[in-house]
């Protein structure tokens, strides 16, 4: 690795503290399971500081990076190399400022995982077995975990926490209002249901990261959203995050997050990845009446918009037409995906139907809208269904169809008034933006969807 150090000088001061009290088990986990990764002089470097924790910090009580160059025999390039390994495995964080007596480096020492966190994490455990192989890796296992003893025929007569101890009720809650916030509740959003994201792992990507983790997930349905609509993963999505944000304060600029999203998105030339779950992984409905008679030759854009987010579904669709995504499209789509009205691939029969049957140039917010309201009110919760009413829309009207509006009253009388169908929905509209299709063309761009099918592994 080779990291070149950004205006650091061996007469720069240092202060070392740790949150909470550090044991000497969890130096054993660092040695056995951290340092085949980061190597000796890392490792050396996080034991060392370990040494140097101040209870009582006081910032002016600093010492120069020179001395820990002499104890370590080493110079400023490997120094600054060894540090960014412990602060990229999750050892250490690091922060930056100045003041009277000069550039100060506050180091916070952080406790390594415990074994069992550890093997859990994808990063650490995969990134093990790539450096030591399989062979240390599973005596690494067998060091810290070991096989349970035979005892099927044993009965168990262990006390449970109450039979031998008492708490009284109200301590229970005093003590649960002097624990932080539990993060778990702040993003168990609706938002969830349509984004494909892998909580976890996105979890175990921020606690790698220098990014605020508690700021981030008290974002997470805007982190939802961008997954949502425009299917970025989870590294990407970090990335991002960390592009847009202030490293003096590891706070994210979320406005900055944001323009960054659409500026990736309008930069895809090629084919976007899937990101919405498959055929396979959907949510299985018993089948209905209606949903049977969904014709053969639609299965193919069933398929498709279930395996495609929303802007991408709607980029593949303009990208055969020879146009692009535009700002008001790409505002519209967040709307709705944040408003969680339907799932993704709903969304997309809609855009579909705008776009190829109705042959518009862009999406009308109007008509979108008014479409978004009819589904929401018809109760529309699956892709057959849409299409079944995308079906309806395109069959021959009788002229005396009508709907039924909410009672309105007027003084003390009631009045129900009938309208005809609003024009969005009639067969005969033509949107002031439409640029019509021939049925070839139509045809051929159905047959095109072809393209849209992913497997998934």
């Amino acid at each position: 690795m080779v990291v070149e150090e950004r205006d650091f000088t061996p007469k720069d001061g240092f202060v070392v503290y740790t949150r909470q009290k550090l044991y000497e088990s969890q130096l054993e986990v660092a040695l056995k399971l951290y340092q085949p990764l980061i190597g000796t002089v890392s490792f050396s470097l996080y034991a060392l500081l370990r040494t140097m924790v101040q209870s009582d910090l006081h910032l002016s009580n600093r010492k120069m990076h020179s001395e820990l160059f002499d104890l370590l025999g080493v110079g400023t390039q490997t120094f600054y190399e060894a540090r960014c390994k412990l602060e990229a495995i999750g050892l250490l964080r690091t922060f930056e400022q100045s003041d009277e007596l000069g550039k100060l480096v506050i180091y916070e020492i952080q406790e390594p995982q415990r074994p069992e966190n550890f093997f859990a994490d994808d990063l650490l455990r995969s990134l093990l077995l790539e450096t030591v192989g399989e062979r240390i890796f599973k005596e690494l296992q067998d060091y810290f975990f070991f096989s349970p003893i035979e005892k099927k025929k044993a009965v168990e007569t262990t006390k449970h926490f109450l039979e031998v101890f008492t708490v009284q009720p109200q301590t229970l809650n005093e003590g649960k209002n002097l624990l932080e916030p539990d993060q778990s509740g702040l993003h168990g959003n609706k938002l969830k249901q349509i984004s494909n994201l892998d909580e976890d792992f996105l979890k175990q990507l921020i606690e790698h990261s220098f990014i605020d983790s508690k700021q981030v997930f008290d974002n997470y349905q805007r982190i939802a959203a961008a997954n949502a609509v425009y299917g970025l993963d989870e590294l990407v999505l970090v990335r991002l995050l960390e592009e847009a944000a202030n490293v003096a304060t590891n706070q994210v600029d979320f406005d900055l997050f944001w323009k960054l999203v659409h500026e990736k998105f309008s930069k895809q030339d090629s084919k976007p990845a899937l990101t919405i779950n498959s055929v396979d992984d959907a949510p299985k409905k018993s089948a209905n009446k209606k949903q049977k008679i969904i014709k053969s030759e639609d299965q193919e854009l069933l398929d498709a918009s279930r395996a495609y987010a929303p802007a991408e579904f709607l980029q593949e669709l303009k990208r055969e037409k020879g146009s692009f995504v535009t700002g008001s499209e790409r505002n519209i789509i967040e709307w709705v995906v944040q408003k969680n009205f339907f799932q993704a691939d709903i969304i997309n029969i809609l855009i579909h139907y705008m776009i190829v049957d109705r042959g518009m140039a862009t999406l009308n917010r109007a008509f979108f809208e008014a479409v978004i309201a009819d589904w929401s009110q018809k109760k529309i919760n699956t892709p057959e269904e849409a299409m079944l009413q995308v079906r309806n829309f395109n069959a021959p009207k009788k002229q005396n169809s009508v709907y039924v509006k909410a009672q309105r009253y007027t003084g003390n009388k009631k009045v129900v008034q009938k309208e005809k169908l609003p024009d969005w929905a009639k067969s005969e509209y033509v949107s002031e933006n439409r640029s019509v299709l021939s049925k070839e063309e139509q045809e051929k761009l159905k047959k095109r969807l072809s393209r849209f099918k992913k497997r998934i592994d």
